[in-house]
């Protein structure tokens, strides 16, 4: 079985391809040289009346043929730039993924390390996640006969897919509830990054991701305009920084739970 590490690490994989597919693609105009299109005419055996589109840059020499039907018009730069949202829109589906895994994962056994001081004390941000989480009376009596660690963290979980965990808040929750103190903190001192710039890429990139999912790029304050100018070191920086944040939130998680694990283990009668 796949770890949730693992899982993230396959879903973000495609927006990686993603953005290196646009720098190889990406040109400023079609490669004319008379000496290069003859070179590669008689590579590839073609006829004198054969049309090429040539793409030539710093990393990569590429042909496409007259058969292929491609229009120049479809890989000229701002048609390549779609290749960058799709970027972004993935790496965003990658974190909103990760995050009910790894709670999947190890909720259960923070609730059974801890007991009631699983919950966090004074958080606001979680009172809101779960402020609609009911347990009705058949739930609670049983939990009072069989205290089950694992039916408390799916209740929790479930209630969790109406409303999703993604953004900077998303990572707090599932944060808090892994037994992390302040989360964002001890993620940005992981990455030897500022805090509040992390967070502020985090949620530019989910509130992008939206942009382009819901209105083809268009921003939230004028739906009707026209799609917002992307480049590859925004798009770059943005797959980047949901990467890093998932693996440190990975690591911190996995060394705490070892914690509490040690902890409990201590407390143990000798027998």
């Amino acid at each position: 079985m796949l770890s949730p590490r693992q899982i993230f690490e396959d879903n973000i994989r495609p927006a990686d391809l993603l953005l290196k597919v646009f720098r190889l693609l990406e040109h400023d105009s079609l490669n004319t040289e008379a000496a290069i299109l003859k070179s590669l005419r008689e590579i590839v055996n073609a006829e004198a009346e054969e049309s090429f589109l040539v793409i030539y840059n710093e990393i990569f020499l590429g042909l496409i043929r007259e058969r292929a039907e491609v229009p120049p018009g479809s890989i000229k730069r701002s048609a390549l730039c779609n290749l960058l949202r799709q970027s972004v829109v993935t790496a965003s589906t990658a974190l909103e993924t990760y995050l009910p895994i790894l709670l999947r994962e190890n909720l259960p056994g923070v609730i059974r390390l801890r007991g009631r001081a699983f919950v966090p004390k004074n958080d606001e941000a979680f009172k809101n996640q779960f402020k609609e989480l009911k347990f009705d009376l058949e739930e609670a009596v049983r939990l009072l006969v069989d205290p089950d660690p694992l039916f408390v963290a799916n209740k929790m979980i479930s209630s969790l897919n109406f409303n999703y965990l993604n953004g900077r808040r998303g990572i707090h929750i599932a944060g808090v509830l892994l037994a992390l103190d302040n989360p964002w903190g001890q993620i940005a001192d992981k990455l030897g990054r500022d805090e509040s710039e992390i967070k502020k890429t985090i949620d530019t990139t989910v509130k992008r991701r939206n942009d382009i999912v819901h209105r083809a790029d268009r921003s939230q304050e004028d739906p009707t305009g026209t799609a917002q100018e992307i480049g590859f070191p925004w798009a770059k920086q943005a797959v980047e920084t949901i990467r890093v944040v998932c693996l440190a939130l990975d690591d911190l998680v996995t060394n705490r739970l070892k914690q509490l694990s040690q902890q409990a283990a201590a407390v143990q009668p000798v027998a």
